[in-house]
């Protein structure tokens, strides 16, 4: 079979676009959240069978005190392995507080006891109990050892908010803190596997109306992955690292800025638009476009995206097609002609104004063209 290269890491494709990725869903984790979803339906559920699931394995217990058996449904026994991941994003509203266990379910606020009290917990006596089993006792807890006076002072932060807590009649009910409306979603969970992941939202790429394949494509470029030489040659390949342009070590920077060919694309650019200087880079772009351009502002990545396209077209026609470039005017007339079929999927004005602005690189490229 032949070796293909990965462009860019599974991990970072899984993540959401405002991660930095492409939001392609995680098999793995799109299967752990539909497997926790039924624990809300266990627990918030009204039906048939969540009763004989309740009856036949919940019984009166916290869903945090079910242990695994080898008696259990395989179904079952798999719930019990994702209900962790359930447990960190749902809360309990008290009622009855029949199933909601004193120590390990968050009931007074979104952290649990155990987690506010730490050291109490590890000596208590009473790991494993119900909220209601607690009012029963008037709140009273006994422990291992003598407590000290930091641990002292700790019990009566904890009576504080104990005693003045009042049961109902009603069930125990489940809260999901990670969604708005306070109900479990499948989408909620999902995004929150990748909150403390750092924001890359990339709205240049994703709200340009583009055909997809160039979205990807100026995604790839941004995480540095598409083909240029440099990185198969980083991925073992043994071949000629030359620039077919110009002979020097081909990068994505020198592909898209820095070679003679790119230079004259950018110098032609920067003459139509009246700017003084062209950018050498990607971060350099924005700024330059943002001085030159500023009332074109959601058009500068389909200005950026049609250079990079044609420029990447035009180097691949020569590397794999073995065709000639006799002027750098054919790529200005390549990006023009690729943003002007891009126009199709702008609104009526907009695609007027990039039909209209084609033309002029178009006619500065052909009137400079040398003979």
């Amino acid at each position: 079979m032949k070796k293909k290269y990965h462009l860019v890491k599974w991990c970072k494709i899984a993540k959401p676009k405002q991660k930095g990725g492409l939001g392609i869903h995680d098999l793995r984790k799109m299967n752990l959240r539909l497997l926790c979803k039924w624990w809300w339906k266990v627990e918030k559920g009204e039906g048939l069978w969540q009763e004989i699931v309740r009856k036949k394995y919940v019984k009166q217990n916290c869903i945090s005190h079910l242990k695994y058996k080898a008696t259990n449904s395989p179904v079952w026994n798999d719930l019990l392995k994702v209900r962790e991941y359930y447990l960190k994003g749902r809360v309990m509203v008290v009622g009855n507080g029949k199933i909601t266990d004193f120590w390990l379910d968050p009931w007074c606020g979104a952290a649990a006891l155990k987690d506010k009290f730490p050291d109490l917990y590890i000596i208590c006596n009473e790991k494993f109990c119900s909220v209601a089993s607690m009012a029963q006792r008037g709140w009273r807890l006994t422990f291992r050892k003598w407590l000290d006076e930091e641990k002292q002072n700790q019990l009566r932060r904890l009576q504080d908010i104990t005693t003045s807590f009042a049961l109902g009649r009603e069930r125990d009910c489940p809260r999901w803190i990670w969604g708005k409306t306070g109900r479990f979603s499948v989408k909620s969970m999902y995004k929150h596997f990748f909150s403390e992941e750092a924001n890359e939202p990339n709205k240049k790429i994703w709200k340009t109306k583009l055909p997809l394949k160039i979205k990807i494509f100026m995604w790839l470029i941004q995480q540095n992955s598409i083909l240029t030489k440099d990185n198969p040659l980083k991925r073992g390949w043994n071949g000629d690292s030359k620039f077919m342009f110009c002979r020097e070590d081909e990068s994505i920077i020198h592909l898209f800025f820095e070679c003679s060919m790119a230079k004259y694309v950018w110098s032609m650019v920067a003459m139509v638009v009246g700017g003084d200087c062209r950018p050498s880079s990607f971060d350099q772009f924005w700024y330059w476009v943002k001085n030159f351009m500023p009332r074109a502002e959601k058009f500068h990545m389909v200005g950026l995206a049609g250079i990079c396209w044609a420029l990447w077209r035009t180097r691949n026609n020569v590397c794999f097609e073995e065709k000639k470039v006799r002027s750098p005017t054919e790529v200005i007339c390549l990006a023009s002609s690729f943003i002007s079929f891009w126009a199709e999927l702008q609104s009526e004005e907009d695609k007027l104004l990039l039909e209209g602005g084609c033309g002029y690189p178009q006619s500065s490229g052909a009137e400079s063209t040398p003979t």
